[in-house]
């Protein structure tokens, strides 16, 4: 959810976007209509889709196809080496009728030049959809497995000599996202358990910080699973029904964001937290982090749903 370079793929163009989210370079790829988006290099000389089938490595003008059904994530890793994820599908009749279920995830390293899986493992994590978040310094990678109502496993993968090492850290948080110097691991909370927001020291996964909904003065405060570091000194959280929260880097409530209508992009407006109780704030369903100090938010206005993007002037607050 923090700030990284997007991409879009429709149409059959995938296209690299700049920090309006606009295309500043595109590329037309030969792959099926179904296919989805999984990975891009910011030259787009490297392209990884799928077809729910198997993985297709777009790379110096040829396809390479990995036989990886239902991939549901794929990450660049350093020295040619992708780390791809998928769920094990299990075939299963009913009245007469096949189908597919997914059982537990697998975490598989491929080599990018020629295909070929590496090592694989194997995540206790049943009927899952697994995200990444990878460490912007050190090569490792936090896997997110999110089982619905059931809870969340949290994951650190790490490579030595093309064998993956899986380590379970957590259970029943959302792995946000990681400050830009790699320090700091935000966590948000599952929507089925505490309310409640912690950053953990990297690579100890030392507590430094919490925030619970209850240490807020907000009467019904409650933390949604959207949140990221937007610089390492400012945090920005959303709540269920009273808008964003900017916070210090240490977690430290610095005030409220509010989205006015008739929500044009633009530049947000910061209240700061003496005196106030709530914030004024649009049907805001999701944000991610675009550049430092600024993020996109999906806001709903009535029945339409439109992607704004809000830039957090440096000097309307100091996050310190």
């Amino acid at each position: 959810m923090e700030p990284v370079v997007r991409y879009h793929l429709s149409d059959g163009t995938v296209s690299a976007l700049d920090e309006q989210l606009q295309p500043i370079q595109r590329l037309s790829l030969d792959v099926p209509p179904t296919a989805e988006l999984l990975a891009a290099s910011p030259d787009l000389a490297t392209v990884v889709v799928t077809d729910t089938r198997r993985v297709i490595i777009m790379a110096a003008g040829r396809p390479i196809p990995v036989e990886i059904a239902a991939a549901d994530s794929a990450t660049f890793l350093p020295d040619g080496r992708l780390l791809v994820t998928a769920p094990m599908l299990e075939r299963q009749t009913y009245k007469g009728r096949e189908y597919d279920t997914k059982g537990e995830h697998l975490v598989l390293l491929v080599d990018l030049g020629s295909g070929h899986v590496l090592d694989q493992a194997v995540l206790d994590a049943v009927d899952a959809s697994v995200t990444t978040v990878p460490h912007p310094h050190d090569g490792s990678l936090v896997v997110d497995a999110a089982m619905g109502q059931d809870g969340a496993l949290i994951y650190v993968v790490r490579v030595l000599d093309d064998r993956l090492k899986v380590t379970l850290v957590a259970e029943n948080v959302i792995a946000a996202s990681f400050a830009p110097s790699g320090d700091r691991l935000l966590l948000t909370p599952h929507p089925s358990f505490d309310n409640q927001i912690s950053v953990l020291e990297w690579p100890s996964r030392r507590p430094l910080a919490r925030l619970h909904a209850d240490d807020m003065e907000t009467e019904g405060l409650a933390f949604f699973l959207y949140g990221c570091f937007l610089s390492d000194r400012r945090v920005l959280l959303m709540t269920y029904e009273h808008g964003l929260l900017l916070c210090a880097g240490e977690l430290n409530p610095v005030g409220w964001i509010s989205l006015n209508p008739p929500f044009q992009a633009g530049d947000v407006e910061v209240s700061t937290m003496h005196g106030v109780a709530e914030a004024v704030f649009g049907v805001a369903e999701a944000v991610f982090g675009v550049a430092e100090d600024v993020f996109a938010a999906d806001i709903r206005d009535g029945k339409s749903l439109s992607w704004t993007l809000w830039r957090i002037p440096p000097s309307r607050v100091d996050a310190d």
